[in-house]
């Protein structure tokens, strides 16, 4: 097992849970897909979030957390089919919960909604939660259509 996937399992207390943690690039999910574009080959993380590593059905939490190694950069993803202001409350509870235990300055993660469209009204409502988010926690939050890239 590469040694970054090895400290974040260490770092998120998930020996029991090492299952949930991979070297991917990609996550799909109903038509959406997150991908990590690794020209530069560096170690990527990948972990399942929803009903792996967070199982309390209670708590909100995202899809996946991508981690770049050598950047100790976060992405934490949520693939929504349309509810994007749901899908940031998600994001924040993942980012309270796994910050918990890595305790980083909120510039290492960004969080990151891929959705089918978003009508009108709730396209306002989710700018106002984004805006909140980042006035609260300095956590920035994008949202994308269908598939996102992002090369690291």
């Amino acid at each position: 097992m590469p040694m970054c996937r090895e400290e974040l399992i260490h770092a998120l207390d998930a020996k029991k849970k090492a299952a949930c943690f991979d070297d991917s690039t990609v996550a799909k999910e109903k038509g959406k897909e997150f991908r990590l574009e690794n020209k530069s080959k560096k170690n990527v993380c990948r972990v399942h979030i929803d009903g792996c590593l967070m199982q309390d059905k209670r708590t909100k939490r995202c899809d996946y957390l991508f981690k770049v190694c050598e950047t100790e950069h976060y992405f934490l993803v949520e693939l929504k089919g349309g509810e994007a202001d749901k899908a940031i409350k998600q994001i924040i509870s993942t980012f309270d919960f796994i910050n918990k235990k890595l305790k980083l300055a909120p510039e290492h993660f960004e969080g990151v909604v891929v959705s089918s469209g978003i009508p009108r009204a709730a396209e306002q409502k989710f700018r106002t939660l984004k805006e909140k988010c980042f006035r609260e926690k300095k956590l920035r939050i994008q949202k994308e259509s269908q598939k996102c890239q992002r090369i690291i």
